[in-house]
């Protein structure tokens, strides 16, 4: 049976969950072309679906259960092998096999969860679950491929398979998974609403659709705001401040005693766990000393008057290729941020 690819209509479903015990959680996709009696089957048919940039949870049955940790995927799926034992009746009946056709997907950046989303957890909201998956089968002509089974009998527990499709209502259900609303944004699709991006100012390098705010003053306000705050506290502690972002890949320079650094300043209205970074922004930040500084929770008034925000610092900042999540750049923020201004 073909494949119900109901998600292709909504480009922010972008999200799946692995269900496996395997060790090596995070580096690829992997699953048979056939199942145990040499037919399709979906949960191994979804490894194929997957695209570039989506974000793949994983359920780790082995530590929990639950869902651990996710990765994105780097690239396309393609053929490949492998050997497999089913966990079905069936195939505790039987060796495990020779290598056989599989279907295989590269995966990168994986990243545990702060707060992995346990078995438990799930079971004390599963009314609410049930009430997602029906609302979600109703507006969906054909199976939805839900990450969990629920039935009158058994509490919740994962469904029986190797990959579902996470629907975005679960993933905006639970707050351990905000940083995955932030970092699977699709492309131009980005929504006006609270959940949109740190901005940052046009560079001549920067993406020309990626994640971009409609209202440009709002934009501009928010953007002109942080940048005015990283140059006034840098001048505080004795530095020459420069804007420098209208013509090169970073925000503002600094020079004290004859050293100078880059500075790359993101501002955000919203909190923020992930940013946009665009390719000469990355290339630079690899082969010059640069600083990172996010300030998010800025209060933006009707008059685009910005105050306040959080500031978070990472010194000598390099980004972390395998945690860039295509297609232009959604970047996890590491968790050693210091709070507060950087003092020297």
């Amino acid at each position: 049976m073909p494949v119900n690819r109901w998600w292709r209509r909504d480009p922010s479903e972008r999200y799946w969950l692995e269900i496996t015990n395997r060790d090596d959680i995070g580096a690829d996709l992997v699953a048979p072309q056939v199942n145990d009696q040499g037919g399709e089957y979906w949960s191994y048919a979804l490894v194929c679906e997957v695209r570039p940039g989506d974000l793949i949870l994983h359920w780790d049955k082995n530590h929990g259960p639950g869902v651990v940790g996710y990765s994105h995927v780097l690239g396309e799926p393609f053929a490949s092998t492998i050997t497999w034992q089913s966990r079905g009746t069936y195939g505790r009946q039987r060796n495990a096999s020779r290598p056989e056709p599989a279907w295989k997907v590269q995966l990168g950046g994986y990243r545990q969860l702060k707060q992995p989303v346990t078995q438990a957890r799930l079971r004390e909201i599963e009314s609410r679950i049930r009430s997602l998956r029906d609302q979600l089968a109703e507006s969906v002509d054909g199976p939805v491929y839900f990450p969990f089974a629920l039935s009158e009998t058994r509490p919740l527990r994962a469904a029986q398979g190797y990959l579902t499709k996470l629907p975005r209502i679960l993933v905006e259900e639970l707050p351990e998974l905000l940083p995955l609303r932030q970092i699977a944004i699709s492309e131009p699709h980005e929504p006006e609403g609270p959940d949109r991006p740190a901005v940052s100012r046009a560079k001549p390098t920067r993406s020309s659709g990626y994640g971009r705010q409609q209202d440009a003053r709002r934009r501009r306000a928010v953007e002109r705001h942080a940048v005015d705050l990283v140059l006034e506290h840098y001048r505080s502690l004795g530095y020459e401040g420069e804007d420098v972002g209208d013509h090169s890949p970073w925000d503002v320079t600094v020079r004290r005693d004859g050293t100078e650094t880059h500075i790359e300043v993101k501002g955000s209205t919203t909190d923020r766990e992930a940013i946009d970074l665009t390719e000469g922004e990355v290339r630079h930040a690899e082969g010059v000393n640069t600083h990172l500084i996010v300030i998010d929770q800025i209060d933006l008034d009707d008059n685009f008057h910005c105050r306040g925000g959080r500031w978070r610092t990472w010194a000598d900042w390099t980004p972390e290729r395998e945690g860039l999540v295509a297609t232009a750049y959604r970047y996890p923020l590491p968790r050693d941020g210091q709070p507060g201004r950087p003092q020297h």
